[in-house]
């Protein structure tokens, strides 16, 4: 075994990894991150990218009005009281503060858009601003910088934000697409993972890719560094400062996911890497977890045959789920939620149990839709231009489509019929879609009275399986106001450190809007590595 000496250690490459790394060598630390993968990035590259942050000087240089005393209303509502206050309050202290360093000594850039808090017509919430997307990344002018990002397959070369507004195939501008490709522009997660990286070379943080963790080296009960697997074997990686736990969270580990949150079998949206390895390291060295029943849950959909990385590429039920002509039924044919509520709490109904026939009649589930709808709306990544695909389900009446899905025939006619007769006039007694402006966002601005409404009445009728999933696991480890590692009893376990899904997330079963995972993440790490920068105590 090779003996490696350096001061800081971070476990992991995403978001909440990188902004520790760059913090830790901002307070003069030699600061290692080491990657799983053979690139960088983790799930935040893959992701939106966006990150929620309340009262921010970017909102107010738009002329978006916030206050912390709004913010924190809001959270306390999200986090439905099992979050500590002063957890919150942190947040909203330093969540903008995590921007203007960013923007004032890093490359990283954010812009506020019009996207509404998840829960928009509850006190404290806001229909613009608190959702930040990342100013297109140019990386021409730093060789081989975009060779080292990962790359998913969610996202095209646009913003979020161009992403919602070319809504329709026509308005898609696909010679800007194709020139910020050839220039290798990034955009969303992408982007902000290549700031992230930018900023880290900048300050002289070393990276080594395709290095597993496998465990911590604790000596006279301080966490010393660690025991990794490499390409040329095994090593051990010494750290005198801390070592930082930013390796995500365990949704790829279904014998991890079976303890902690009950279900097994859900279909994890994140890169296949992310099985737990941090968290199991800390709970051998005797860490407190909290959280960890509880997801980044959201809706999914998985077309046969896709891949991303060797594994069933899973993709996120977003638009088409809030676009008028369709709706989501579940094997007795029936609606079960407003399918336009945010991605988090529809999956929620998912996972109901229904105690009498001792089942989860909602999962999976159906998004049905009619011709009209398939020729107008992009299903996945199934333009209305392309064939119908072979596992798009078909029938040239609901009765049919219920036969070929296998759900009750009587419950899903009855079902769209009582829709249809309602959605005509923009109305649903039955869930109120439609009736926020959250649930708006994602509707057809173009369609009235009703955005998120319209009957399906164009056969053939069609349906697409639909499952519940995750973005990541939000359980973990629980820490201090510095990111320090905590035991049962709320002592530190000296040396070690935890940030993004690795931890206890700070919006407990909540999710406050867009961007409300990486928000967290991005705190997390910036705490960490302002921790170890300045207070962090070199072992002799």
């Amino acid at each position: 075994m090779r003996d490696h000496e350096i001061d800081t250690i971070v476990i992991g490459s995403g978001g909440a990894g990188l902004l520790a790394a760059c913090r830790a060598a901002d307070g003069g630390r030699r600061v290692l991150v080491l990657e799983r993968t053979p690139v960088l990035g983790g799930t935040t590259a893959v992701s939106g990218g966006m990150v929620w942050v309340p009262n921010s000087s970017v909102m107010r240089e738009h002329g978006m009005p916030d206050s912390p005393e709004d913010a924190l209303r809001y959270l306390e509502l999200v986090t439905e009281g099992a979050v500590e206050p002063w957890r919150l309050e942190q947040y909203v202290e330093t969540a903008p503060e995590v921007v203007d360093y960013l923007h004032a000594e890093t490359p990283v850039r954010f812009f506020p858009i019009d996207r509404p808090d998840y829960h928009s017509d509850w006190p404290g919430a806001r229909d613009v601003g608190r959702t930040l997307d990342n100013v297109p990344f140019p990386t021409a002018d730093r060789p081989g910088l975009v060779e080292r990002i990962r790359r998913g397959s969610h996202f095209d070369a646009v913003t979020y934000d161009e992403r919602h507004r070319w809504h329709s195939p026509e308005l898609y501008d696909h010679e800007l697409v194709a020139r910020r490709k050839a220039e290798g522009v990034l955009t969303v997660g992408a982007a902000l993972v290549a700031g992230l990286v930018a900023a880290c070379d900048e300050r002289g943080v070393a990276f080594e890719t395709g290095v597993r963790v496998r465990g911590l080296l604790i000596e006279d009960g301080r966490v010393a560094g660690v025991r990794a697997q490499t390409p040329q074997g095994p090593v051990e990686y010494r750290a005198s400062a801390g070592v930082v736990l930013a390796s995500g969270g365990f949704e790829w580990d279904e014998r991890l996911k079976r303890a902690h949150l009950g279900v097994a079998g859900t279909r994890p949206v994140s890169p296949p890497w992310n099985h737990g390895d941090g968290l199991l390291m800390a709970l051998e060295a005797g860490a407190a977890v909290d959280g960890m029943s509880q997801a980044w849950w959201v809706p999914t959909v998985s077309a046969p045959g896709a891949e991303y990385d060797g594994s069933q590429l899973t993709r996120h039920l977003v638009g088409e789920r809030c676009l008028p002509g369709s709706v989501i039924v579940n094997r007795r044919g029936r609606r079960f939620v407003n399918e336009a509520v945010n991605y988090n709490d529809v999956t929620k109904a998912f996972l109901t149990f229904d105690p009498t026939r001792h089942e989860y009649p909602n999962a999976p589930a159906w998004l049905v839709f009619d011709e009209a709808f398939r020729r107008r709306y992009p299903i996945t990544s199934v333009q209305p231009s392309d064939p119908v695909p072979d596992w798009y389900e078909r029938g040239d009446s609901p009765a049919e489509l219920a036969r070929r899905l296998g759900v009750d025939e009587e419950g899903l006619t009855a079902t769209l019929a009582a829709f249809n007769l309602h959605a005509a006039r923009g109305e649903d007694p039955e869930f109120g879609r439609g009736t926020t402006s959250h649930d708006r966002y994602y509707g057809d601005e173009r369609h009235g009275p009703n955005p998120c409404l319209a009957p399906l009445e164009q056969a053939p009728f069609y349906a697409v399986r639909v499952e519940p999933g995750m973005l990541g696991t939000k359980g973990g480890v629980v820490t201090d106001a510095g990111g320090r590692v905590l035991r049962h009893d709320d002592t530190p376990i000296p040396g070690l450190y935890a940030c993004g899904n690795v931890s206890a997330a700070p919006m407990g079963p909540g999710y406050p809007g867009s961007g409300g995972t990486l928000g967290p993440a991005l705190v997390g790490g910036y705490l960490c590595g302002t921790a170890l920068g300045k207070n962090g105590e070199v072992a002799r």
